[in-house]
């Protein structure tokens, strides 16, 4: 009721400058106190200039109405100052309760930032303190927590690229004063957060660790690249990335610490990586294709002992025949939403795994599902194929 005539929700700031009271003052209060999100766009109060002296009258406006309904309706900026300064503790204090005394040590700080709970709490009480300070801006109050502001994002802008994280962009939490300050601070540290970052099949990737002066630094962009990449296509061949990703912490374990030769060894890795899976010269199956395929049979009867001799070559007739039989299957448009085409499918294997009699039949309904999986991962192969 009190909105009549107004119903601008975005509205950030209502200036007084004539003598108003009662109704006409909580209309004034309600007009700009609305919040709202979308988008970009998020606001969470509404600021009333008070150029007359008007908030006087304000506990005589509110005696009609019950303390429940009014609680909050107008508080002073100035109460949000000490509430600025709590906040901006408990976020630096994400670094200092952890031994880490200086947030411009960047590297140190998003090395700290290798845990995702850490991380998460990070966000938390950045955003909160971000949200604060753009109440207060501009009173002169909030300056002197503007560059950590900044030196935070930036820290919460790395280590979101670093770890390749899903986590949201700050900027996105908080009101415009401070949304502007963190985008052009971290634009003129050269930090694009609308490009994802460098993947390790980019033919920079290698020019953008480079770019990192410390060996530490190059060594955790290549492990967090490779742990992207090794969980981005796992899917598409198990076993493949699970040995690469067993390289990975081998490597890790081995050299701890000693960061020159980490880089030596990841770079080696990101190499064979990004080669992908090779032709092994013995089975003279497809790598990109089969392989991925026959290492899912040949996971299952790894404890029967190596593949030599028939049962090799039966075991590489067998995965043609199913690779081929599931690519001329799925080509059918929309044949992952029909459920008996999938349910056909998934049979078919089934029996033709069991007709090859080379696997034991207790596991063999485990294994055709996950060569159903194996399939609608590696869909845009086969049938391009």
């Amino acid at each position: 009721m009190l909105l009549t005539g107004f119903d601008a929700p975005v509205e950030q700031a209502i200036y007084l400058d004539r003598h108003i009271k009662e109704a006409e003052l909580l209309q004034a209060i309600a007009r700009v106190n609305r919040t709202h999100s979308c988008g970009a766009v998020q606001k969470g109060f509404g600021i009333v200039v008070d150029y007359y002296g008007v908030a006087s009258h304000l506990k005589e406006a509110l005696k009609a109405y019950s303390a429940k309904d009014i609680e909050g309706a107008l508080q002073s900026l100035k109460d949000e100052i000490p509430k600025l300064r709590d906040r901006h503790r408990r976020a630096v204090g994400v670094f200092t309760s952890r031994d880490l005394d200086d947030i411009d040590d960047i590297e140190a700080c998003i090395e700290l930032l290798r845990e995702e709970k850490v991380r998460a709490e990070f966000h938390v009480k950045l955003k909160q303190f971000l949200v604060t300070l753009d109440i207060v801006l501009p009173r002169p109050e909030a300056l002197p927590f503007v560059n950590d502001a900044k030196t935070l994002a930036s820290i919460q802008a790395r280590a979101r690229n670093r770890y390749r994280s899903e986590e949201r962009l700050i900027g996105k939490e908080v009101g415009e004063k401070v949304r502007r300050l963190i985008d052009e601070h971290i634009i003129s540290l050269g930090i694009d957060l609308t490009i994802p970052p460098v993947v390790i099949t980019a033919d920079d990737f290698e020019a953008q660790v480079d770019k990192h002066r410390s060996s530490r630094a190059k060594a955790s962009e290549m492990e967090h690249a490779l742990r992207y990449h090794i969980r981005h296509h796992f899917d598409e061949d198990p076993t493949h990335f699970q040995r690469l990703s067993e390289r990975l912490k081998k490597i890790l374990k081995e050299v701890d610490g000693r960061w020159d030769e980490a880089v030596k060894a990841l770079a080696d890795l990101v190499r064979e990586a990004k080669a992908g899976r090779q032709d092994d010269g013995a089975t003279g199956l497809d790598p990109v294709t089969e392989a991925p395929f026959f290492g899912v049979l040949k996971e299952a009867v790894v404890g029967q002992g190596p593949l030599t001799g028939k049962t090799l070559d039966d075991m590489c007739r067998l995965t043609v025949e199913i690779v081929d039989h599931v690519r001329q299957e799925i080509a059918i448009v929309g044949f992952w939403t029909k459920e008996q085409a999938r349910e056909d499918l998934g049979d078919w294997i089934f029996m033709t795994l069991d007709d090859a009699d080379v696997l034991p039949f207790k596991g063999l309904r485990a294994i055709s599902d996950k060569l159903m999986e194996l399939a609608k991962a590696n869909h845009h192969r086969l049938v391009r194929s």
